[in-house]
């Protein structure tokens, strides 16, 4: 076989693994907001501190700032795999109808339990070298997603019930170190989209003037693809320190699809026949900065700051060909911060050991929290290693636990605006994340 087709095909096979990377497992996790930062297991294990100046020391630094692919020599596959282990326990629970609608207690479920899913969080990474200055890359991530049930019979099931958005990103890129100093990177991101949301209505209140008499539960789904950007640059003023900085833009999306009706009497089934529906969805933007320095050969430290465009989201609205259905849950999230510091040490040529420490600012204050993402500010502790197996084979694997302070949420109903008729709700929520990571790195 001769060099030219060797390469030829380890290309595709590293291509082939990175786009198929997100697909193999269902990426969903409760995560800040609903954004997963699984995407690099070599950077969990500093939290993530250093990830946008490539300080990780490999592909998959590329999803956080295209421009870290100028550190990449020849060709580079990276692999990894998250286990997200999440606990959102409700804790207790109250729900009562509007005072005008007497008061009373809704029936139904107060101890859910764990409304969260445990997942695999997959993401995979190619970078070619054109020449040492010219890199060319795609990656294929899932950096959007949650899942949260409570089941039909919950008390709270008419704010919501099951929360379902899976998101799936592939980005071709580029990079170019127009001096020994400066790289420049940019990619498109290529992303789709898929959202499942139920909830109860209490038809016997607002149709029948019986409040609690019949319930009828919706089932939305809809999908679409999307596109935008990401741009980076990274600046080495001095050999063994870099400076990061990135940008990953909005994606817009308009899902379509259908909202069908379960629960009503056969009598009344024609009422609600299954009908189109859409949404706009648009996941938020994306600024850092990262920072890696080289304090011995052998010791290196490293921060980021991350800010994020949560103001975006101002409310869920849900569009029904009968515009007497639509639904509306307002949001009213700001924009949050992430802040993480890290270390590495190369205990030898082979063996480098990592931590880090970070706080993820929660996004949305305990007046529009709602059951469907209960999200609060987060605390991680991280540590990692990372071993040369071979000359071409390097493993990482990384350990992170995630605090979260006890969690509320607290919704009042007096029968006006979008959420009128739902119901007063009181939920206190005890949650923690692990995450469990493995990576492997192949370089030809």
């Amino acid at each position: 076989m001769s060099p030219t087709t060797l390469k030829t095909r380890l290309m595709t096979a590293a291509a082939a693994i990175a786009v198929t990377a997100p697909i193999a497992t269902a990426s969903t996790a409760f995560a800040a907001g609903f954004a997963l930062k699984e995407q690099s297991v070599s950077g969990q294990g500093t939290a993530y501190a250093g990830v946008t100046a490539g300080g990780n020391g490999d592909a998959s630094s590329m999803f956080y700032n295209p421009a870290t692919m100028g550190l990449v020599t020849g060709i580079e596959v990276v692999q990894t795999a998250t286990g997200v282990i999440v606990k959102s326990k409700v804790d207790s629970a109250s729900a009562t109808r509007a005072r005008r609608l007497g008061g009373t207690s809704i029936s139904g479920n107060a101890s859910p339990g764990d409304i969260a899913q445990d997942a695999i969080v997959p993401a995979g990474y190619f970078v070619y070298s054109i020449n040492d200055d010219l890199k060319v890359g795609l990656s294929a991530n899932g950096p959007w997603g949650l899942v949260t049930d409570y089941g039909d019979n919950w008390i709270g099931r008419y704010h919501g019930i099951r929360s379902d958005l899976r998101t799936y990103n592939f980005s071709p890129s580029v990079s170019y170190r127009i001096n020994p100093m400066i790289t420049l990177g940019g990619g498109v991101q290529i992303q789709y989209a898929k959202a499942k949301l139920s909830q109860a209505s209490d038809f016997g209140a607002s149709r029948l003037g019986r409040p609690g008499s019949l319930d009828v539960k919706s089932d939305m789904t809809g999908d679409d693809w999307g596109w935008g950007f990401t741009l980076g640059a990274l600046i080495e003023p001095v050999k063994g320190t870099r400076v990061g900085l990135s940008y990953r833009s909005a994606v817009k999306h308009t899902l379509t699809g259908t909202i069908s009706f379960t629960g009503l009497p056969a009598s009344l089934a024609g009422a609600l026949p299954s009908q189109s529906i859409n949404a706009d969805l648009t996941t938020p933007d994306i600024a850092s900065i990262g920072l890696y320095h080289e304090v011995t050969d052998r010791w290196a430290v490293m921060a980021d700051v991350q800010w994020t465009n949560w103001s975006r989201f101002r409310e869920l609205r849900v569009n029904v060909a009968n515009p007497a259905l639509n639904s509306v849950t307002e949001e009213h999230w700001k924009d949050s911060w992430y802040y993480a510091l890290g270390t590495s040490y190369k205990v030898t040529d082979k063996l480098t050991l990592r931590a880090g420490v970070a706080f993820d600012k929660g996004s949305v204050d305990v007046e529009y929290r709602t059951p469907r993402i209960p999200e609060q500010n987060r605390y991680w502790v991280s540590a990692g290693a990372g071993y040369q197996v071979t000359d071409s084979l390097r493993i990482d694997a990384a350990y992170s636990h995630v605090f979260i302070p006890k969690t509320s949420v607290a919704l009042t109903d007096d029968l006006t605006g979008a959420e009128a008729g739902r119901g007063n709700l009181n939920v206190d929520y005890k949650s923690s994340i692990d995450l469990i990571g493995l990576q492997a790195k192949f370089t030809f």
